[in-house]
């Protein structure tokens, strides 16, 4: 009996012994997850909404093209002979300088021989004028004088009444002098004239080459005008306008270029989902071909603050902090820029959650 009560006795010594360790060892960890779920709490992180007016900026890239780019074909036939600088490729041009010339000669005293017919018929046909209408007879006596075979026609006299009209008409006075400015237009068609200031980018044919009407000649382009064609995404269009400044660079080349955006299409690239838009830029450093990255900067600035996107809870919240209380609180998501994003919605002087969180409960209290 007495063995048994001992055995008795030592169990419950042994138990509470066990629940006591047990109650020594479990206060540490409640005090350690105390103290963790404090310094959580700690380490939360507000930042203060500041409205602003904020600018917008555009990132692109496109391939730059001469503005001013053409192909020449020859309009006439004939033996092509060399101007005073030669057609070839990287040669420069200023406005109405002489590209090619083509042999002339024959055609020339066409136009010659034309012209006298004007001449003699002008001169029998003034003196009946004179007789019929000779308050008009000084100003055609005038431009008889100052007729030159070797010059371009000048405008002739106006008619001063339908009569003195019909008799100049039927004289074939007319008739002649548009054939020769018909002729004289065909004769300026010889000599190929640089219609801007540029460089020569091909040419097809030697100087003795017989040219034929309708042959292509060569290529001839500005090298000071060029166009960007930039392509938009859709969520950027609203951010750019006719007028917005154009910063561009290049990763082959150092510097930078600027530019205007002159137009915008109105018809969307149904490969890619963008916008044609093109952008005017003025600079001799430029090649014809060369891609360029782009930063539109739009004339249009929004009221708002940017976050990082990691910060939004479903793409368009974020936790507002209410004295004790996280308040999750939509915002209206203007624009997205890579890992950034301009929002407005909320008022200055409120703050936010400024850290990523993986919560997703409506309201969370600090304390």
């Amino acid at each position: 009996m007495r063995n048994k009560l001992l055995s008795l006795v030592g169990a419950l010594a042994i138990l509470l012994i066990g629940l006591l360790i047990a109650k020594i060892l479990s206060r540490p960890k409640d005090l350690q997850q105390r103290k963790k779920d404090d310094r959580n709490r700690q380490e939360l992180v507000f930042t203060t909404v500041e409205l602003k007016d904020l600018p917008i900026v555009v990132e692109t890239g496109g391939t730059i093209r001469s503005l001013d780019k053409i192909e020449i074909y020859a309009e006439v036939s004939g033996i092509l002979h060399q101007a005073q600088k030669p057609f070839r490729s990287g040669m420069a041009f200023k406005k109405g300088e002489a590209l090619l010339r083509i042999d002339d000669r024959v055609y020339r005293n066409n136009v010659l021989a034309q012209k006298s017919n004007l001449l003699n018929q002008l001169t029998r046909f003034l003196p009946d004028f004179a007789i019929d209408f000779p308050q008009s007879a000084e100003a055609w006596q005038r431009y008889l004088n100052a007729f030159d075979l070797n010059k371009p026609l000048s405008p002739l006299p106006r008619a001063a009444n339908p009569k003195e009209q019909y008799f100049i008409a039927s004289r074939n006075i007319y008739n002649l002098f548009y054939s020769v400015k018909s002729m004289e237009a065909t004769l300026d068609k010889y000599t190929v004239r640089a219609p801007f200031d540029g460089v020569v980018t091909e040419y097809m044919l030697n100087p003795g080459t017989l040219v034929r009407a309708g042959q292509k000649l060569g290529e001839f382009m500005s090298d000071r005008r060029f166009e960007l064609d930039i392509p938009v995404n859709l969520p950027d269009l609203p951010f750019i306008a006719k007028g917005d400044a154009v910063t561009l660079t290049s990763d082959d080349m150092s510097g930078t270029f600027t530019g205007t955006i002159t137009r915008i299409n109105a018809k969307i690239d149904p490969a890619s989902q963008t916008v044609r838009a093109y952008a005017l830029v003025n600079d001799t450093r430029l090649k014809d071909g060369m891609y360029l990255r782009a930063r539109i900067h739009s004339s249009r600035h929004y009221r708002g603050f940017r976050v990082p996107s990691a910060w939004l809870i479903e793409r368009n919240q974020l936790y507002v902090k209410k004295d004790s209380v996280l308040v999750l609180t939509k915002v209206h998501v203007l624009r997205n820029e890579n890992d950034v994003v301009l929002v407005n919605g909320l008022e200055n002087g409120t703050q936010i959650l400024a850290q990523e969180f993986t919560g997703r409960a409506r309201t969370i209290r600090l304390n």
